[in-house]
C-alpha cells in the first residue's frame, strides 16, 4: 500500500514492478506525514546497513547519514501498530557494539511496543538458491492485535546433490578469484 525510497530510479521500479500509484511512494522518510500513509497489516522494511556493517563505519546510531533510520521505522510502527513486522539488515547488526545495539536498544524498543520479536540469520543458500548472502531477518507479531504468530519459512532439507548439478565437474583452466 505504500513505499518510501530516496533513490529516484528505485522509486520508478516500484511504480513499474508493483503498479504503485506514484502518490503512494515518498522520497524521504524524515519528511513523511504518517497520517497520509494508508493502514496496513504488515510493515516490511530494511534500514541502511552501513552504520552496522563490518564493511562500513560501524558507527551505529551516531552514523552521520543513516544512523537514525531505525527510529523512523519505529515512528511508523507507533503510528499504525501493524499486526506483523518483517525487517532486514546485515548479520553484524546482531553482534554490533558487543551485541548491545540489537539486544539492549532495538529489540527492547520493539518489544515495548507490544511485539513478540524473533531474529534469524538466513541466506539464499538455505533455500537451495546458489548464493551465499547472509542477512539478519527480524519477525515481529503484535500480540495485542493477533494471537497468530508470524512463522519462519521452512528451510528445505538439503539434498547434497541438489546443487552439484549446477557445477562443472572438470572445469578447463580454473583460476581463483582475488
Amino acid at each position: 500500500v505504500y513505499a518510501c525510497e530516496i533513490n529516484d530510479y528505485l522509486r520508478e521500479l516500484y511504480i513499474k514492478n508493483f503498479k504503485f500509484n506514484p502518490k503512494r511512494i515518498d522520497r524521504d522518510i524524515r519528511e513523511i506525514n504518517l497520517d497520509h500513509v494508508p493502514r496496513y497489516d504488515v510493515l516490511c522494511a530494511g534500514f541502511p546497513c552501513q552504520p552496522f556493517s563490518k564493511a562500513g563505519t560501524q558507527s551505529g546510531f551516531s552514523h552521520e547519514i543513516a544512523g537514525d533510520m531505525f527510529y523512523y521505522i519505529l515512528k511508523f510502527i507507533k503510528a499504525h501498530k501493524p499486526k506483523y513486522l518483517f525487517l532486514e539488515n546485515v548479520p553484524n547488526l546482531y553482534r554490533h557494539n558487543n551485541e548491545k545495539t540489537w539486544k539492549l536498544e532495538m529489540k527492547p524498543r520493539l518489544e515495548r511496543l507490544g511485539y513478540d520479536i524473533e531474529e534469524e540469520i538466513l541466506s539464499p543458500i538455505h533455500f537451495n538458491i546458489p548464493q551465499t548472502r547472509n542477512r539478519m531477518y527480524i519477525l515481529g507479531t503484535n500480540l495485542k492485535k493477533t494471537e497468530e504468530k508470524i512463522k519462519w519459512p521452512v528451510i528445505p532439507k538439503t539434498n547434497n546433490n541438489s546443487l552439484r548439478k549446477l557445477f562443472i565437474n572438470n572445469p578447463k583452466k580454473p583460476r581463483p578469484l582475488t
